[in-house]
């Protein structure tokens, strides 16, 4: 997330940002009320705007038609995660479904790294690079929230005894116990930068801070709040969203700076675009998925 592990955010900033962010969880606790129909709809946007995002300020699009391209992408995230037929409950009923899905999730470091790379930052054929950026977006952005979606509409128990919807709000829960925590910590005793390069403003501190009350979270807020087993599955996804998390947030500071843009986009006051708000999440959706279909 874009506040994540940050020291102070300049004053101009402050008041946006914390409205915003309010806002941002009143709408996830609204999808999360509202259930199975919203939270598709839900994921099915939010995978359309970091598409579009992607497309339109992290990447150069086509010199003739950006925005054209760009719409092109958040239509292929919309309609992927919205729209999937059968994709639900598929996994579950493939023999071949550990490895399917680590294949998939897994995708999402090369997908990065694609776009990261000089293969996309340079003049080559133009098809090539259409081919390169199409399958990196598709791993970096769809493929990660068509496997979150896939969960979070399982009507079962999924990671230790929460249904589908519970699991959303859960594994919001625990970004934004990441989130806060870090935040607060990395303002008042923040020191040593997290990556000096990438994100100067981030710190060490807080980044083991708010892994421990993510932690802290999974093992013991969780079970007393859903009367969950934590070591049944989230108590360990809590344990391994801290890293996680936090290495979504550097990969896509790490974006914005080979892109040179500040901010992914301007769609929330404050944060700046939806990757800017939702980069953890990504990478928490391949662990998810991950720790779903392979390791339990």
């Amino acid at each position: 997330m874009e506040s994540l592990l940050s020291t102070a955010p300049p004053t101009g900033r402050s008041k946006p940002r914390t409205l915003t962010a309010l806002g941002v969880a009143a709408v996830i606790l609204c999808v999360w009320w509202a259930g199975v129909p919203l939270i598709r709809l839900f994921l099915a946007v939010l995978a359309g705007g970091c598409c579009w995002e992607i497309y339109l300020r992290l990447q150069p699009g086509n010199p003739d038609h950006p925005r054209r391209a760009a719409m092109a992408a958040a239509c292929l995230g919309l309609l992927t995660v919205g729209l999937w037929p059968l994709g639900d409950q598929l996994p579950a009923r493939s023999a071949n479904a550990p490895l399917m899905v680590a294949g998939i999730a897994l995708a999402f470091v090369p997908g990065w790294w694609l776009l990261k790379s000089n293969y996309m930052h340079r003049r080559q054929h133009p098809l090539v690079q259409s081919v390169l950026r199409w399958a990196s977006v598709v791993a970096y952005v769809v493929a990660p929230l068509l496997l979150f979606r896939n969960i979070c509409l399982d009507p079962c128990p999924v990671l230790g005894g929460l249904t589908g919807p519970d699991a959303f709000l859960a594994c919001f829960g625990l970004l934004w116990i990441l989130d806060s925590g870090a935040l607060l910590v990395g303002k008042r005793w923040g020191r040593l930068p997290l990556h000096r390069r990438i994100s100067p403003s981030k710190t060490l501190e807080g980044s083991l801070a708010g892994w421990l009350f993510c932690a802290l979270a999974g093992w013991f807020l969780y079970p007393s709040l859903f009367g969950i087993r934590a070591a049944d599955g989230w108590g360990w996804v809590a344990l391994g969203a801290g890293p996680v998390g936090i290495a979504g947030d550097l990969m896509e500071s790490a974006l914005k700076r080979k892109a040179g843009v500040k901010d992914s986009g301007h769609w929330l006051p404050g944060h700046g675009g939806w990757l800017d708000r939702f980069d953890s999440l990504l990478a928490l959706a391949v662990w998810v998925g991950i720790w779903k279909w392979v390791l339990a």
